[in-house]
């Protein structure tokens, strides 16, 4: 087990301050267990109290397209500034990955409605029958169903995620926000 001396802190207390990241997520950061840094939190009574300020600049940041010189120079200083700034620009990048990845999900969305569509115009879709051969064969009403279905799901969770990405129905709440990995847990999800 290491020594708590070797833990950086400073730096898990200015993580911990800007709201980003849940207990396990610092102790996979930094080092130490979910149970150290919350007690170490409690014991010095940490709050969150720049999480408003992160999630501005990051709006702030997003819609940049490249950081100024003196956001640069904002890093070198130890203060709040510094660390909403140092925190604003990863969630930026992270926001931006976002939006390139929901952009993917949009192509693939709008490919798999025009296949939809040119089957449904042609009344045939092609399969393989048990020999491997490619075949027509009619297209059935509960498989047109069944396509509408998952398509207007997967179209569902894919505007969802990207007004999340883009900030239009942001809630005051934290109780709704994800991770990253759960929003694409979301949309590989079939219902």
């Amino acid at each position: 087990m290491a020594n708590r001396d070797q833990y950086d802190w400073e730096a898990i207390k200015q993580d911990y301050r800007t709201g980003r990241f849940t207990l396990f997520e610092l102790s996979r950061r930094h080092g130490p267990t979910r149970q150290a840094i919350s007690k170490k939190a409690r014991q010095q009574e940490w709050t969150k109290d720049l999480t408003d300020e992160v999630r501005q600049r990051t709006r702030e940041k997003v819609s940049r397209a490249t950081l100024p010189p003196e956001a640069q120079e904002a890093l070198d200083e130890p203060d709040d500034e510094a660390i909403v700034e140092h925190a604003a620009t990863e969630n930026a990048a992270v926001v931006k990955g976002h939006r390139k990845m929901l952009s993917a999900w949009r192509e693939r969305l709008e490919e798999y409605t025009a296949l939809l569509g040119q089957q449904m115009a042609s009344s045939t879709r092609t399969v393989l029958d048990r020999e491997g051969n490619e075949v027509d064969v009619d297209v059935e009403l509960d498989y047109v169903g069944k396509c509408m279905s998952y398509g207007t799901q997967a179209l569902d969770r894919v505007v969802k995620l990207e007004r999340q990405s883009y900030g239009l129905d942001e809630s005051d709440s934290d109780d709704d926000l994800k991770t990253f990995d759960e929003l694409m847990q979301e949309v590989a999800k079939g219902d």
